[in-house]
């Protein structure tokens, strides 16, 4: 299995520690242009509240591609020397600057490589991101079951095995996709699954939303391109220390077309990319690169001295590596601890709500029976004892005053596909009560946000199942993003509609 290993560190390069865009920002700013070009606040000329709270560097910094500055669509200069140093720095032989998140990543990865009516093999428990690059490529989903902890509900990754059947069931798909680590820090067998993918005739590629760091400590599990995928897309911000909303897509190796690749990339980025968010990337590219293991070493001693002690509280439990018993847990990420709180008869709802308010302890998420808490390369020794010191509070108000709560057993299976996302999201649709869709075909992805991965997408058969465990998130707690409302589904129209017998119908 993929489990941490030691990886020797690479020689130092001294061409890493240029920031050519982040240089090329300071440069424009000091010499103070007479600014007759977009943005209309003129580097900072427009007083206002957010100006006299952030300061007018900020604004300054805020330019449009102004000579000297490159173009993100298509680099020639700073920008172009800034993504080639982000290769090298992962091992990738392509980068493109993201500035609309790792949604955007993945949008370009989908529609980069798949044309409409290739079928690529993916895990269900996918972010409403694929879902929308499935629609957008018209795309067939050979959907492959994560394993799933019964206890939690919580998706895993998927085994190796699940992939070569479904591989062998469809010789004819284009890729293998995976996510890697997984929101609650799973990690896969990455290498099997490349060579799974490969030896195919595939192409393999991740979302890598929150595996940025697994490319700087090399006692961390592997990143996707050094288990020898072909594409990715990673969070720069999430886990590598640039600003919200600026991520990356690498490519390593001859099987994608990078060329259309880059062509799809300027349909889906904006025009005017934020020069901040670029230069956020170039800055944490930089760091990371000469200081990234030991910052994340010290991110992980955190993590490891806040799991000790929370699993003294009573009533609190915490993920470790003995949940890897089987392929689909094939490693851990340290960084993040999922904390269950079912022994104090509460829900992961009702903690992330209450530590915020009763502590100021802000979590990443709460889920029905756990929370989950990220150790980043910013984090401190003083907000480390905050989250320990708000468990303890926490179990001091709930535990014993009532019983431990009891979930159902979560069901493992994910309603069938009938078609194909992008000819759901086309058809004639309406409204229809929740608790009456039964047997319907949704219109529309419904979730529970974070982490923002469906019950329903578009094309998917509704059943009795999926409904009770939508109103079950509802009544405890749940964000449920939706195009309508927690007791009302979008379906597809059928008496509008001439339904195929099969997913190669198409308008």
């Amino acid at each position: 299995m993929d489990k941490p290993v030691r990886r020797p560190s690479k020689a130092r390069d001294a061409r890493q520690s240029r920031t050519p865009f982040l240089e090329a920002l300071k440069a424009y700013v000091a010499s103070n242009p007479a600014p007759f070009d977009v943005p209309n606040h003129k580097m900072g000329g427009f007083d206002n509240e957010f100006l006299d709270y952030v300061g007018r560097q900020v604004y300054a910094c805020d330019v449009n591609a102004p000579i000297g500055m490159d173009s993100l669509l298509r680099p020639r200069s700073v920008i172009k020397e800034a993504e080639a140093l982000c290769a090298e720095c992962f091992g990738a032989d392509h980068c493109l600057f993201m500035v609309n998140g790792t949604t955007g990543g993945i949008l370009t990865e989908l529609v980069g490589v798949l044309h409409p009516k290739d079928k690529i093999i993916l895990p269900r428990n996918v972010h409403k991101s694929i879902i929308n690059g499935l629609i957008l490529s018209g795309a067939v989903p050979i959907f492959v079951q994560p394993d799933i902890d019964p206890l939690t509900g919580i998706a895993n990754g998927v085994p190796v095995e699940a992939y070569r059947q479904a591989v062998a069931e469809n010789p004819d798909a284009k890729a293998i996709f995976v996510i890697n680590p997984t929101y609650f820090g799973i990690c896969s067998n990455l290498k099997e699954i490349a060579e799974l993918a490969h030896s195919n005739g595939m192409l393999a590629i991740a979302d890598e939303a929150h595996g940025t760091h697994l490319y700087f400590d090399h006692h961390l599990p592997l990143g996707a391109l050094q288990a020898g995928f072909d594409l990715t897309a990673c969070s720069m911000h999430k886990t590598g220390g640039s600003l919200t909303q600026s991520s990356l897509v690498l490519s390593k190796g001859k099987r994608v077309d990078w060329e259309r690749v880059k062509n799809v990339f300027t349909m889906m980025t904006s025009t005017s990319p934020s020069p901040i968010l670029m230069a956020s990337i170039d800055a944490a590219r930089k760091r990371m690169y000469f200081e990234g293991e030991a910052l994340l070493e010290r991110s992980k001693a955190m993590a490891s001295r806040a799991r000790s002690e929370l699993v003294k509280i009573p009533g609190i439990s915490v993920l470790d590596e003995s949940y890897l018993t089987r392929d689909g847990r094939c490693a851990l990420d340290p960084t993040r601890l999922v904390i269950n709180v079912s022994g104090l008869g509460i829900t992961g709802f009702d903690a992330y709500r209450e530590l915020k308010r009763e502590s100021n302890v802000q979590l990443e998420l709460g889920e029905i029976n756990c929370c989950l808490a990220l150790f980043g390369i910013g984090s401190t020794d003083e907000q480390v004892a905050r989250l320990i010191e708000g468990f303890r509070k926490l179990s001091a108000a709930h535990y014993g005053t009532r019983q431990p709560l009891r979930f159902p057993r979560f069901n493992p299976a994910f309603p069938d596909l009938v078609v194909r996302p992008r000819v759901a999201f086309n058809a004639p649709t309406k409204i229809v009560p929740l608790k009456e869709a039964a047997g319907e075909i949704s219109a529309e992805a419904i979730m529970v946000y974070p982490p923002g991965i469906p019950f329903l997408i578009p094309g998917e058969r509704v059943t009795a199942d999926s409904i009770k465990e939508l109103r079950f998130y509802v009544r405890h707690g749940g964000v449920v993003m939706s195009d309508t409302t927690p007791e009302t589904i979008k379906v597809i129209d059928r008496s509008q509609w001439f339904m195929s017998s099969d997913l190669d119908y198409d308008f």
